[in-house]
């Protein structure tokens, strides 16, 4: 187990403190020296190192190799020819302590690996990007006030690429958000699934080989191991995996030690941490003075730029507000109509990825406007959620017949919402 015991073997005798992790961060992002910040949380310890202000790698003490062997397991999918150099740094190297302020062993094992030929210079930045984002979501969970030292360099940690510190605390602010999306189900990216029932239908947005593969990892793997063998962002598996936690299919017991020894995700984020005065957008530069990348796999961009337009057609102002309370995340934007008469236009010019219409409404009925949506070619295909009082009074052969997708009742359960949602949209 790649687990330090920091305390106990630290040699460092220096001070440590207490204070704000928003004060620390915003002193370290001015700071013109190099710099180790460490940051006791219980038996875990956090090294997130600076260059000149500027975030260049992050690490922690829980289980370092793990983190590295399934990360270059991860990209193993696209170069299989890195599956067989995935335990050499486990070999080459041992966890010390003095190595995780000066040069960590995990961040030395990448450079290792590619002045060895074994890793081009785009995979070594991919694994210093997302194993410094990984241990950074984890630290962002710590508690406000925390024991903490900063530890100077006299010279630079070796990089490949760097970090505006504020554009990144923003961005992972964000993915710490769109897990909330599955707060319900879903406290730690560490946490362990298990498969209850195999499911008649197969997993959607998976292929048939992914949900072989998925079925046989449901034995106790975390959303973050998934995710390395099937080469999806954590997020991407959650969002997946979501209707079959629901519906019981799929369980979730606490992480497995030492995961166990990580912070949970917030129960509700505070929109106000770590707001530093920086300018957030992301910079490019391809020059030798170093490299400012985006911490975000292609996937994971997709699923958290860009947000799911949900529509819904309803003359109760109450219902509307309620479904988009359940919905308040950066993943959707909902629009609610009042007026039957009106719903069609808008939601042409809305553009939704997914309607939800009430059945019993004046002047144009939910069957009616369903028919009239299915005509227009925007909306053909776009799934569409009858609603009423109770499923029953909903006419189901009716509803077929005007082109509806599936029917939900109010009021609006959370967890049900969720996995309608989930379901159909791709």
């Amino acid at each position: 187990m790649n687990y330090l015991n920091s305390i106990d073997r630290d040699p460092d005798k220096a001070k440590f403190f207490v204070d704000r992790l928003p004060d620390i961060m915003g002193d370290l992002s001015s700071a013109e020296e190099n710099n180790c910040l460490k940051v006791i949380h219980e038996s875990a310890v956090y090294f997130i190192h600076f260059n000149q202000g500027e975030l260049v790698y992050a690490t922690n003490s829980v289980a370092p190799f793990e983190r590295l062997e399934r990360h270059l397991r991860r990209l193993s999918n696209q170069n299989p020819k890195i599956n067989s150099i995935i335990k050499q740094p486990r070999q080459q190297f041992q966890n010390d302590l003095k190595t995780y302020i000066s040069f960590p062993t995990d961040y030395q094992s990448i450079y290792w690996l590619l002045e060895a030929g074994q890793l081009t210079q785009s995979e070594a930045i991919t694994l210093i990007r997302r194993i410094t984002r990984e241990v950074f979501e984890s630290f962002l969970c710590l508690p406000d006030l925390q024991k903490y030292k900063v530890i100077p360099r006299t010279s630079e940690i070796k990089e490949l690429c760097r970090f505006d510190l504020s554009a990144y605390i923003e961005q992972c602010k964000k993915r710490l958000k769109s897990w909330d999306a599955f707060g319900d189900r879903i406290s730690s990216s560490y946490q362990r699934l298990y498969l209850v029932s195999v499911k008649d239908r197969m997993i959607a947005n998976l292929s048939a080989e992914q949900n072989k593969i998925i079925i046989k990892l449901l034995k106790g793997l975390n959303f973050r191991q998934i995710s390395a063998v099937i080469d999806r962002d954590e997020l991407i598996v959650a969002k997946i995996l979501y209707p079959s936690l629901s519906d019981g299919a799929i369980v979730l017991r606490d992480p497995k030690p030492p995961f166990d020894l990580l912070p949970s995700f917030p129960e509700q984020q505070n929109q106000n941490l770590f707001e530093l005065p920086h300018d957030l957008s992301w910079q490019s530069d391809d020059g030798d003075s170093g490299l400012l990348v985006n911490s975000h796999s292609k996937q994971t961009v997709i699923a958290l730029e860009n947000t799911w337009n949900i529509g819904y057609v309803d003359p109760d102002s109450s219902s509307q507000a309620a479904l988009s309370q359940h919905l308040e995340q950066n993943l959707f934007s909902t629009k609610g109509i009042a007026d039957s008469m009106k719903a069609f236009a808008e939601l042409i010019e809305f553009k939704p990825n997914l309607i939800f219409i009430r059945v019993d409404m004046p002047d144009l009925d939910g069957y009616e406007l369903c028919s009239l949506l299915r005509n227009h070619q925007d909306l053909a295909s776009t799934p569409i959620i009858m609603v009423n009082e109770t499923a029953n009074l909903i006419d189901e052969a009716k509803s077929r017949r005007a082109g509806a997708t599936d029917n939900i009742a109010k009021p609006f359960d959370r967890t049900k919402l969720l996995t309608a949602i989930w379901q159909y949209l791709q």
